[in-house]
């Protein structure tokens, strides 16, 4: 479909600038040109994307699907140690464009099928993995959540990082259905700008921006299509709040392996008094284990993690939920993972830098309830070393999100023969 760019509509994209809304289309078809002109001359194994700027993304990522040039998402705010890790999977003769370091490509030299689409996602022990998509899985995706909304054009407004899947998918949702585009880069961007014309929008928030907007409102945010929320837990203090000011929520249920949303409310459910995520689309199924561990089947699915492939049709997940009828509720989580402000956080990945750096003697990183957060990231350490020198020198190895916003020192970590921290540890008097 995007090889055909003349079905980018002369209005599908408005960006937020100087307190209005700008029609984009045109500057971002002729950066576009540039950008195809230049894979198809030097026809890179792959592009490396790591743009700041949301117009030189989207050139970027227009340029790599139209051409074939497979394609590496990435933060642009990644430091050495993310950014070793894509070193250590790029074949030679890769491109890069945005903030990328000088990187020595230690992949395979296979050459990675036209189309493909790696987008970054947590992995074990906190290192990176990226989830195989194509135009194919992105498409089931999209035409998955048409068919459950019953709306054929899906206009979007966008305010989160186009790297991650709940950033990359209003992009494509709206250009596929021959929506429009509103897209800002922060919520700040939102309240420094006048309403959009079109109001007819979905929007995706995670809690934390939530949280935000119901304690200093936008009110013609009330006014949209429809707001979907996900990326973590949802306190349902912040829902009721929500629910008082009149906001169109649709909770979702979904993840980078499967392109997004697999299960979402539909209008109105939310005001209704619904507090699940929802009924399952219609490109997926989910199933449960005898223990409540969610397992899917979606067209939307990843191929795999680069370089591996699934070998099951079936993507069991630590997500744990229940049944209600025919709608799905999210009980938590059986592994250690984080999610704050809708990012994964994997503690072991931060507790293996700070003991590999003599800063600490032992330490245990978890999650916190938090209602601006979902959850908030608390250190407990052993050592002499402040709170300011961990959080400073843990911000040079690895991106800010990940680090810690609660440092607590303590006489030791109580633990087990086997080395885990029993979950009573977390609520010493000297702790809490």
């Amino acid at each position: 479909m995007l090889q055909n760019l003349t079905s980018i509509a002369p209005h599908w994209l408005w960006c937020a600038r100087h307190g209005q809304w700008h029609s984009a289309t045109a500057i971002l078809l002729e950066q576009l040109a540039h950008g195809q002109a230049q894979l198809q001359q030097q026809q890179p194994t792959v592009l490396v994307l790591a743009e700041p700027d949301p117009l030189s993304f989207l050139r970027g990522f227009l340029a790599a699907l139209s051409t074939g040039t497979p394609l590496l998402l990435a933060n642009p705010q990644w430091q050495s140690q993310e950014w070793q890790q894509v070193a250590a999977i790029l074949p030679q003769n890769f491109m890069a464009w945005g903030t990328v370091p000088p990187l020595d490509p230690q992949g395979s030299g296979e050459r990675w099928p036209q189309g493909w689409i790696l987008i970054p996602t947590g992995g074990t022990q906190g290192r990176l993995r990226w989830a195989i998509h194509t135009v194919d899985s992105l498409q089931a995706a999209v035409m998955g959540l048409q068919s459950h909304l019953q709306q054929s054009t899906i206009h979007c407004l966008s305010i989160l990082p186009l790297y991650h899947v709940s950033g990359l998918m209003p992009v494509v949702r709206s250009l596929w259905s021959g929506g429009e585009l509103y897209l800002a880069s922060h919520l700040q961007d939102l309240r420094q700008t006048i309403p959009p014309a079109n109001l007819d929008l979905w929007l995706s928030l995670v809690p934390r921006q939530l949280q935000q907007v119901l304690t200093e409102p936008l009110p013609w945010l009330g006014k949209l299509r429809g707001i979907f929320i996900g990326g973590g837990p949802t306190w349902l203090q912040l829902l009721e709040e929500a629910a008082t000011q009149r906001l169109p929520l649709c909770l979702t249920y979904g993840m980078t392996e499967t392109a997004g949303m697999i299960c979402a409310q539909r209008q109105g459910e939310f005001w209704a008094g619904d507090r699940s995520c929802g009924q399952v689309l219609p490109h997926a199924q989910i199933d449960l284990t005898p223990t409540g561990e969610i397992q899917i089947q979606a067209a939307s699915l990843a191929l795999g993690y680069y370089p591996e492939f699934f070998h099951s049709a079936i993507f069991p997940t630590d997500d744990r939920a229940q049944w209600r009828d025919d709608r799905l509720y999210i009980l938590g989580r059986s592994s250690r993972k984080i999610i704050s402000g809708g990012e994964n956080i994997y503690p072991e990945e931060l507790e293996a830098l700070l003991l590999n750096s003599g800063l600490v003697q032992d330490i245990y990183i978890y999650g916190a309830p938090d209602p601006l957060w979902g959850e908030q990231v608390v250190a407990l350490y052993v050592g002499e070393a402040s709170p300011e020198v961990l959080s400073r020198w843990l911000k040079q190895q690895c991106s800010a999100y990940k680090c810690p916003k609660r440092w607590v020192p303590v006489d030791h970590i109580p633990r087990t023969p086997q080395g885990k921290v029993p979950l009573s540890a977390i609520h010493l008097p000297n702790v809490s």
